[in-house]
């Protein structure tokens, strides 16, 4: 593995920008899907590197929504201009976890004929939810209202 790629992706209006760095290029991602009544409805499907980190910008803040389904443990990260959620954060042990939603990503087009069958995942326990979360997730995690920042970094 080379260096870090910079990968950016943005909500439809791009009220919501962010600037994903994974030793993975964007056409080797990883794509999976949630068989959850909320991602199966959303037609979302997500990518992450342990090894990543996810830099946000929000343009207007007062045009999100964090949307807490389920069993409340993650939120999904929504602009409420054009509807579209670029990523999810689910904290575990004081710190944010990102997972991004693959259709987010600019100029990634995603063969959904390829995509393994979706995860099962509403039945896991809390435990290994956070334990899935630290292994495959983006653990750093940086997300800037207009001027100021709010961050949340995995320290090793």
């Amino acid at each position: 593995m080379g260096g870090l790629h910079e990968i950016s992706g943005r909500c439809h209006c791009g009220n919501i920008e962010y600037l994903f760095s994974s030793p993975i290029p964007k056409m080797e991602l990883p794509i999976r899907t949630c068989g959850c009544s909320f991602c199966t409805r959303q037609g979302a499907c997500y990518t992450s590197h342990p090894m990543g980190s996810l830099q946000v910008r929000v343009r207007q803040q007062k045009l999100t929504h964090r949307y807490r389904y389920g069993t409340e443990q993650a939120e999904v990260f929504l602009c409420t201009n054009c509807g579209v959620f670029p990523f999810i954060l689910g904290e575990v042990d004081g710190n944010d976890y990102a997972v991004i939603n693959a259709n987010s990503i600019n100029g990634l087009h995603i063969d959904r004929a390829t995509l393994t069958p979706p995860l099962e995942l509403e039945n896991q326990s809390a435990e290994e939810r956070a334990a899935r979360w630290k292994k495959s997730w983006i653990p750093k995690v940086t997300i800037n209202y207009r001027n100021s920042a709010v961050t949340a970094v995995l320290l090793s």
